[in-house]
């Protein structure tokens, strides 16, 4: 139940956040395991721009300054495909300020190619935003259910 509280309490903190002004944005730290992936390290870099430009969210630099958080690990490609196609999975969490571990929020996998770094990065960027916009709502209308077996 004290996770449920701190969890609650940060959504409805975000709901504050989003209600104020543009001056008040999400801040969102990407952290990229992709450092054998140049395709991969080009997605995480446009999700940090795409945030950048965003007016409800902001990318920062360090995790500790994050309320949400975006973690992409890329998965070595096979070598003859090595900066032509990325691998990837992704977590989208938000900070348990009262705990050691964070709250995952929503998590998927894809694959992009050199080609189509731009679209890769403003569907996660999009995924950030909707992930925000779903908790908040769901704690409003009362459908967050939080349940230990």
């Amino acid at each position: 139940m004290h996770h449920l509280k701190a969890f609650v309490a940060l959504i409805l903190l975000l709901a504050v956040s989003c209600r104020a002004s543009a001056a008040d944005p999400i801040s969102v730290y990407v952290k990229s395991q992709c450092s054998k992936d140049p395709v991969g390290e080009r997605i995480a870099f446009k999700v940090r721009e795409g945030l950048r430009r965003s007016s409800s969210m902001a990318s920062v630099d360090t995790y500790s300054d994050s309320v949400m958080q975006l973690s992409i690990v890329c998965i070595d490609p096979d070598k003859d495909k090595i900066g032509s196609i990325s691998n990837y999975s992704y977590a989208i969490t938000t900070t348990n300020t009262e705990g050691y571990y964070d709250f995952q929020i929503t998590h998927g996998v894809g694959t992009c190619g050199t080609r189509r770094v731009d679209e890769c990065a403003e569907g996660l960027v999009a995924d950030i935003d909707k992930a925000i916009s779903d908790a908040i709502r769901r704690v409003k209308d009362g459908t967050f259910r939080y349940k230990v077996k």
